[in-house]
């Protein structure tokens, strides 16, 4: 069986992670319900493990690409999706104190504003998604460069 390529993995992690935003969307509807504290830390287990590995394979894929393009734009891409990782890690950490405040029955939040911070984080990773495919269509499709993606 061969390995999939680095760019099939940079896919497969995109996948997971877009399930997870579909988890997340189902919790944020099901508010203010109460949910078992074994389901919210999986789901903060999968939330966390998922954007941590779409980030490793963005950044051994995706950024050394655009870093070493001729292309201005290109290498500016990189630098704010750098930033939109710590961005998106320091949001989780956020998401998971208010999830485990929740189970604990001491929220620190509203239900409407859990609900919202994890709306409006789905919501900028499907975005973020999506923009990366296309991304990855614009730079690789039908041309990968020769050592990088095989």
């Amino acid at each position: 069986m061969k390995p999939a390529s680095p760019l099939n993995r940079l896919r497969s992690r995109y996948e997971d992670l877009l399930g997870v935003c579909d988890e997340l969307e189902a919790f944020a509807d099901g508010l203010p319900g109460v949910v078992p504290a074994t389901l919210c830390a999986q789901l903060i287990r999968r939330l966390a493990d998922a954007l941590s590995a779409t980030h490793r394979e963005e950044e051994a894929v995706l950024l050394p690409v655009l870093s070493s393009s001729t292309q201005v734009g290109l290498r500016n891409v990189a630098t704010r999706l750098r930033q939109e990782h710590v961005f998106d890690s320091q949001v989780v950490m956020e998401i998971e104190e208010s999830l485990l405040d929740w189970v604990a029955g001491a929220p620190g939040l509203s239900p409407d504003a859990i609900g919202y911070l994890l709306r409006s984080f789905f919501e900028s990773v499907r975005r973020h998604v999506r923009s990366e495919q296309d991304l990855l269509l614009l730079l690789f499709e039908g041309m990968p460069p020769a050592g990088v993606l095989h």
